[in-house]
């Protein structure tokens, strides 16, 4: 047999296989691009010897169609074996705004600071309070004016219930309301009334003037939980921003990683076709045993890579679902992903200048600087205010209400001791003295009668404001020395000077970031290029190696080389695509344009309901 013939026959096969993915092998002109998103083997092919049929192919297509049996067929630590998922970039990126739980936790913390501010509002919330008292004395005397009774006891039990009013003011003072009803009942024989009933309204105001008149500690704890807020709400947009950019990596990995693998598994195909067509050589007595056994080591080392690649494809598709996915037990896990996206080459061109001027104005770092510079300026001024006199005005006005039951009286307390035969004798000195005599008056009670009566009586005469107590007055003090002042002032300044220059490093880092990000697009864009031109010379040498074997020019051991070669270009041009994607992604993070690029907004948190203050992310329309 002629040898060239048989080897023509042998490997028309492996040239259309090997040719089946380049724009030489279709329509000439083709899109460079159209060689890397039609793979010639659109899966992942098994081991040497387990479940393919190797039996020469008699077409690509039938070459294919194995190869997509070998797809549902082949085993991955924990997905299960032809389940797969479509995914979009998009609903990727959704998918992690919704579930990841780093968003959730920023969330949640954007949350809890909204409750912080109402927590620090709450200092103004008015204060009501109650009290009731009941309370019961004897008490012994011996003063004969302190109206004891038969056995030298004063008895005395009240009732009382005092209501509170307390509303801290926004101008650093306080007002306050206090009304007090009480009954008292008693054994004294000296008291008018019996029992007695008072009822008292007190307000009260005090209003500082110059320590704490402009800023007070509630004041400054209320602004600095704004700010806290407000400095979540941009923490919340900066872990937005990196978990997109980080899906949009581990998605352009994903799509590198499967490609990676169709790579590798056509590479071992066309080993297994060539070892078989080596042993047919042999056989037929055209070849030497040796050619088997070096097609056999270059099938096992393209199966090894295969395997490599097998893992991190694994790898990184658990990256992705780490990111998309809430929880462990989702049954997304047992799905593998399959990209609907390829990687492509969109020009990015903006200038340097522009570049770092966005990114130095939409960077959430730089406003953070912002916010840490106004929280500090509010506590410069509180202690600045702190340095002050402390200089207050205070002032209550009460009235007051009284009645009662006026006791009978039926002897005069002062004129017990008296008997008629010293009383005739004291009139008689009188009388001779040129005195009236001495009339002892009878008993009666001179309680006046507006206080006779109940509580409503009391109330009555409190409401007429006839009985009412002004105070007004001037509190005073001042710490001459006041380090604690001085100390906790000259620290916020320092403060101050510590943020400036934190923000000023920063500022350096963003012109670093930038720069790095636009060379490294420019890196990726040109690495895209040599990687096409390289990839489009192995197709044409791999073609013209096929075409000399062919013609008995060539060696086995080239065919191999180009092959392998050619294996490499192609993996290295989506090497070079999918770090462009990425660096284009690292440069928008740098400028912080990615959620305008991906058509997302972030809604801002209400401080006003925090139970719904929680921030989220939405597609813009």
């Amino acid at each position: 047999m002629n040898i060239r013939v048989f080897r023509k026959a042998a490997w028309g096969a492996l040239a259309a296989l090997g040719l089946a993915t380049s724009p030489a092998a279709g329509q000439d002109g083709a899109p460079e691009s159209a060689a890397l998103a039609r793979p010639a083997l659109a899966g992942i092919v098994r081991p040497v010897g387990q479940g393919v049929d190797q039996s020469p192919a008699g077409s690509d297509q039938d070459l294919a169609e194995q190869a997509r049996r070998q797809v549902s067929v082949e085993a991955r630590v924990g997905v299960t074996p032809g389940l797969s998922r479509p995914l979009a970039l998009r609903e990727a990126i959704l998918m992690a705004l919704r579930a990841n739980p780093d968003i959730e936790v920023q969330r949640v913390a954007v949350q809890q600071a909204a409750f912080d501010v109402n927590r620090a509002k709450g200092f103004y919330d008015i204060t009501l309070a109650n009290q009731f008292a009941y309370a019961a004395l004897r008490n012994p005397a011996v003063n004969p004016f302190a109206g004891a009774d038969k056995n030298g006891a004063v008895e005395l039990r009240s009732a009382q219930n005092a209501f509170a009013f307390t509303k801290p003011l926004m101008t650093g003072g306080r007002l306050g309301a206090e009304v007090v009803l009480a009954r008292q009942d008693t054994t004294n024989i000296f008291a008018g009334v019996n029992p007695l009933y008072t009822s008292q309204v007190t307000f009260t105001f005090t209003q500082p003037l110059f320590r704490n008149f402009r800023t007070d500690e509630s004041r400054r704890q209320i602004e600095l939980a704004k700010k806290r807020l407000t400095l979540s709400d941009s923490q919340f947009r900066q872990r937005v921003i990196d978990i997109v950019a980080q899906v949009q990596s581990a998605y352009w990995d994903l799509v590198f990683a499967r490609r990676d693998v169709e790579i590798r598994a056509e590479a071992v195909a066309l080993a297994r076709i060539q070892l078989e067509q080596n042993r047919r050589f042999v056989e037929a007595g055209t070849a030497a045993p040796v050619e088997i056994v070096s097609v056999e080591a270059q099938l096992e080392q393209r199966q090894e890579e295969f395997l490599l690649a097998l893992e991190n494809l694994t790898r990184v598709e658990n990256a992705l679902k780490s990111l998309i996915l809430d929880q462990r037990q989702s049954a997304a896990w047992q799905e593998a992903i399959v990209p609907t996206e390829q990687v492509n080459l969109e020009p990015v061109n903006i200038p340097l200048d522009d570049a770092v001027r966005a990114a130095l104005t939409k960077r959430p770092e730089m406003e953070q600087f912002a916010i840490q510079k106004a929280s500090n300026a509010i506590d410069a001024q509180f202690f600045r205010d702190q340095l002050r006199p402390q200089l207050d005005f205070l002032g209550s006005y009460s009235l007051q209400g009284l009645a009662g039951t006026p006791l009978p009286i039926t002897t005069n307390p002062f004129a017990g001791g008296f008997n008629t035969a010293v009383l005739e004798r004291l009139n008689l000195l009188s009388a001779g003295a040129g005195l009236a005599p001495v009339v002892i008056p009878p008993p009666a009670n001179q309680t006046p009668s507006i206080f006779i009566g109940g509580f409503g009586t009391s109330l009555s005469n409190l409401f007429t404001k006839n009985f009412y107590g002004v105070r007004v007055g001037i509190n005073l003090s001042f710490t001459p020395s006041n380090r604690a002042a001085q100390s906790a002032l000259g620290r916020s300044l320092a403060q101050d000077r510590l943020i400036d220059a934190q923000r000023r490093r920063f500022e350096t880092q963003i012109e670093s970031e930038v720069r790095n990000a636009l060379q490294s697009v420019q890196t990726a864009l040109r690495r895209v290029q040599a990687a096409r031109a390289s990839r489009t010379a192995a197709e044409a040498q791999y073609a013209s190696e096929m075409r000399r074997y062919q013609a008995g020019e060539s060696t086995n051991f080239l065919v191999l080389d180009r092959q392998n070669a050619l294996s490499a270009a192609r993996g290295r041009e989506i090497r070079a695509l999918t770090d462009y994607n990425k660096a284009v992604v690292a440069l928008q993070r740098a400028m912080s344009t990615t959620l305008d690029t991906n058509s997302l907004t972030v809604k801002p948190s209400n401080s006003a309901r925090p139970e719904e203050a929680a921030p989220d992310v939405e597609p813009s329309p």
